[in-house]
């Protein structure tokens, strides 16, 4: 009996997962454009605390968790992951990963992005 081998190339996957986080985000695009209150009214929902509005404003670029635990001044990684986890769970921060696989950076989703600035700004900068 002959079993099929499948060979994959690192290439050829990393070829795959670039185009299908670029199909993502032009769903995202399309979500944020087409439901612009939903999405405004649900992002302001999720961003009532201080943390919440200091680390999407910090991950406005992208930040290493050392970087976010430093100037946040959490104590513990636990304490981040506490805030983290759900703006990941909601899709307003992405989590990437460098060609190693060693660094973590964390940014804003296009979703968030795709905001107006000055809705951004409203909400960042809102009270609790």
């Amino acid at each position: 009996m002959v079993k099929n081998r499948l060979e994959i190339s690192s290439d050829q996957l990393k070829a795959e997962l670039i185009e299908i986080k670029e199909r993502i985000g032009s769903l995202e695009t399309i979500a944020t454009i087409s439901n612009k209150v939903i999405v405004e009214q649900h992002v302001r929902g999720l961003l009532k605390s201080k943390q919440a509005k200091q680390i999407m404003k910090e991950c406005s670029v992208p930040r290493t968790r050392e970087y976010l635990m430093t100037t946040l001044k959490f104590n513990n990684p636990p304490a981040l992951d506490y805030h983290l986890g759900p703006l990941r769970e909601n899709n307003l921060i992405h989590q990437h990963f460098d060609e190693d696989g060693r660094i973590q950076t964390f940014e804003c989703s296009k979703l968030f992005r795709q905001l107006t600035k000055k809705a951004q700004k409203e909400i960042l900068e809102g009270s609790e």
